[in-house]
């Protein structure tokens, strides 16, 4: 894609690498939204005694700095991960992980540039097909009322920054972290990625082996989606037992199984 004569990829920002440890395969980590790199606290020791960890933050969160015309699209967000993987002039193929928000990125990614990835894990992906695409009744309308409350949050951010505040002291976790610098990256991020999304498209178009791990109590997940994602030839589903939507102990050591 071409942004006023130069392609969206030498257009976009470079983004924070928060961490670049360890030796061996490279393992990439792409966070969720409303969070940091800081989400992968629990994954990285397990993995840095065997892997190169790189650990980026996404464009508009954490160290990541987005322009200010920024509308924060797939695109956007895959451009901005390309550019700056490119600049760290990785040895050859990686491994690609990414978590919630960052699951959706990651797909689009591995659809899009598929001669860097060689194997994909997507953790506790919010999928959301369109209605037309889901058969049971039950899951049009889980999918239909998640979509609903995400308009709600994201189309008032004094409401947001509430409610994202009292999730964040409930659920015990460092994120969902949203302030006045982050509010544009959040709410535009949340409508045009995760909303109208096209992740089952690129999941389909991925060339290299998929593995979707979630948690059985993940807050976010509608199992139909993922179950039919599961139907793939590449795709390839792990539930963990008692784990919810965040990247605790549980969740990190069966992605640093699978890394394995």
């Amino acid at each position: 894609m071409r942004l006023f004569g130069r392609t969206l990829r030498d257009a976009a920002p470079r983004l924070h690498v928060a961490v670049d440890e360890g030796e061996g395969p490279v393992v990439v980590l792409v966070h969720g939204i409303a969070s940091s790199s800081a989400s992968w606290e629990a994954t990285i020791p397990l993995l840095t005694p065997l892997y190169r960890v790189i650990a980026i933050d996404v464009l508009g969160f954490g160290a990541s700095v987005a322009r200010p015309e920024t509308m924060f699209t797939l695109d956007e967000h895959v451009a901005a991960l390309h550019r700056t993987l490119v600049g760290l002039h990785l040895p050859g193929r990686f491994t690609l992980i990414g978590h919630s928000l960052g699951a959706l990125i990651s797909a689009r990614y591995a659809a899009v540039h598929r001669r860097a990835v060689e194997h994909l894990i997507l953790a506790s992906p919010p999928i959301y097909p369109h209605a037309r695409y889901i058969q049971e009744r039950v899951a049009r309308m889980r999918v239909g009322g998640y979509l609903a409350f995400y308009r709600y949050v994201r189309e008032d951010k004094g409401r947001a920054l509430g409610t994202l505040g009292r999730v964040r002291e409930l659920l015990h976790v460092r994120g969902p972290q949203i302030d006045d610098v982050t509010w544009q990256a959040f709410a535009l991020s949340m409508q045009n990625c995760i909303e109208q999304q096209t992740t089952m498209t690129d999941v389909a178009q991925v060339a290299v082996p998929v593995e979707i791990v979630y948690g059985s109590r993940d807050q976010v997940i509608v199992p139909g989606p993922v179950q039919a994602l599961g139907v793939m030839h590449h795709v390839t589903l792990h539930e963990v037992r008692g784990a919810d939507h965040f990247v605790r102990p549980p969740l990190a050591r069966e992605i640093a199984r699978l890394v394995r």
